[in-house]
């Protein structure tokens, strides 16, 4: 991806407005003012939250908080620390809110420091990268987790919305009438069973078998038709009915859900919104980020 050319023209005015100077921690590190903030900088134990653009000598640019939406939290440490820290860490013991600073390395100074580790196979050795550092504010760290965790929640509200409404458009595609769940849960019961729901706290065991809403299929536990979806795995071996004790098994929140709708028999299709199942985590090559999911379940035993 090319960061675009009007950013770095705004950069270069910025630069030129504000009197670019170069400046350096103790340890020689170097890196060049664009802007000056207020002057007041963080105190240990607080965090500076930076926000910045991470591009390669090829205009690469490896990562964006700007388009992730949320800045980066930098924790300022015990100042006896400070004379043993990597020089992009002493920077930022000089930055204050309203700063933006930019610095380069080359790329092995970059694994070396920041990363912990060699240039890994496969990336240009020549390179050079570049920061562009912009400090938002300093925070502390309680201020940062209620924060973290407020923009969690809004993210997830607003993604199980987009979910609910890409389900249900699948839905009526398909011409599929569903059951809705207050939850965002869609299902239908595919085949009824005999006796009371399952409740929370019993032990059920269930045949399943998990999709993706356009049809990639992931995981079953019924051996048959893992081979005939071409995802028979034989480090699974034995396959065999799952069992789960509601609300207490370590399974997507869907799943617990979506189990306590069914009794001993029953079958049912549920289309689980991904905020319910693994949220922005991509956990495999078929479950990416946000990924709605769809699991066929029988509910083999209640106990």
């Amino acid at each position: 991806m090319k960061i675009t050319n009007v950013f770095f023209a705004a950069l270069v005015v910025i630069s030129a407005a504000c009197s670019s100077s170069e400046k350096e921690t103790p340890n020689g590190f170097k890196y060049t003012v664009l802007a000056k903030g207020d002057g007041n900088l963080a105190k240990p134990g607080q965090l500076l939250m930076v926000d910045f653009v991470f591009k390669d000598s090829k205009d690469s640019v490896w990562n964006d908080t700007y388009k992730a939406g949320m800045p980066a939290p930098v924790m300022i440490n015990d100042s006896a620390s400070a004379a043993t820290e990597f020089g992009v860490m002493q920077m930022f013991r000089m930055l204050s809110p309203g700063d933006s600073v930019t610095c380069s390395m080359p790329i092995q100074k970059f694994f070396n420091e920041m990363a912990g580790g060699p240039v890994p196979p496969g990336i240009d050795t020549t390179l050079t990268m570049t920061y562009i550092f912009k400090v938002r504010e300093i925070t502390e760290v309680a201020d940062f987790q209620a924060n973290q965790m407020k923009l969690a929640e809004e993210r997830s509200a607003k993604q199980l919305q987009s979910d609910i409404e890409a389900i249900d458009v699948h839905l009526a595609a398909k011409g599929i009438t569903a059951e809705k769940m207050e939850s965002g849960i869609r299902y239908v019961i595919t085949q009824a069973g005999k006796g009371p729901n399952a409740e929370s706290g019993q032990a059920t065991t269930v045949n399943y078998t998990g999709y993706t809403l356009d049809g990639l299929y992931f995981d079953s536990s019924i051996k048959k038709l893992a081979e005939e979806k071409g995802i028979y795995n034989p480090q699974r071996e034995p396959y065999a009915p799952f069992d789960v004790t509601i609300d207490q098994t370590g399974v997507i929140k869907g799943w617990h859900e979506a189990l306590k709708v069914m009794n001993k028999g029953s079958k049912a299709t549920f289309y689980i919104p991904s905020p319910l199942a693994y949220g922005p985590r991509k956990v495999s090559n078929e479950i990416n980020e946000n990924q709605i999911l769809v699991f066929d379940i029988e509910m083999v035993d209640i106990k």
